[in-house]
């Protein structure tokens, strides 16, 4: 028994319908569309339609694996203290996730004068910590005769060390309750 060999191609709309009048016609040198005969003609072109579709599914299939990993790069915590992970290709360093993090610091009773704050980032960098700031928080708008503010001191790809600065003015004051953070690194 011989069998028809698909060829993954396809012709939209064009499937040979036998004809009535059509002779019985099977593959033979001479017959009619391309020697496989009239009554094959219908057979090889779905053959061909089923090899071309199955031939595209499986891209699809790979595609969309392609796409499931790729969505998995991205995780996060959307918390206080919380983090994102974004998959890129960097210029300069290839294909690397960048981290995102951010967080906040409310000791008690406010920030202390010209005082160290260490902060755990949520998430540790697996290479680096690129950039670091830090902004006040004052809910209670109290006004000093200084001015406190917050500065980097150091960061890791585990933490980052922040300190509060009185400039000027009587220590003591606590208008400021805590301050804000954000990190980016890889």
């Amino acid at each position: 028994m011989a069998t028809l060999i698909d060829a993954a191609e396809f012709t939209s709309n064009e499937v040979y319908q036998i004809q009535a009048t059509d002779p019985v016609e099977g593959a033979a040198s001479g017959a009619s569309f391309s020697g496989m005969g009239i009554s094959n003609q219908p057979h090889q072109q779905l053959a061909n339609r089923t090899a071309y579709l199955k031939q595209r599914q499986d891209v699809n299939v790979t595609n969309i694996g392609v796409l499931q990993a790729f969505m998995a790069e991205f995780v996060g915590a959307i918390a206080s203290n919380g983090y994102l992970a974004i998959p890129l290709a960097d210029i300069n360093r290839g294909a690397i996730v960048a981290f995102l993090q951010w967080g906040s610091i409310f000791p008690g009773g406010g920030l202390s004068d010209d005082t160290s704050y260490s902060v755990t980032w949520p998430k540790a960098f697996p290479n680096a910590c690129l950039w670091s700031i830090a902004t006040l928080s004052n809910s209670q708008a109290l006004v000093n005769t200084g001015k406190l503010i917050i500065d980097i001191v150091s960061f890791t790809t585990t933490a980052g060390t922040f300190r509060s600065d009185l400039i000027g003015g009587v220590g003591g004051q606590k208008p400021n309750d805590g301050f804000y953070w954000m990190a980016i690194g890889f």
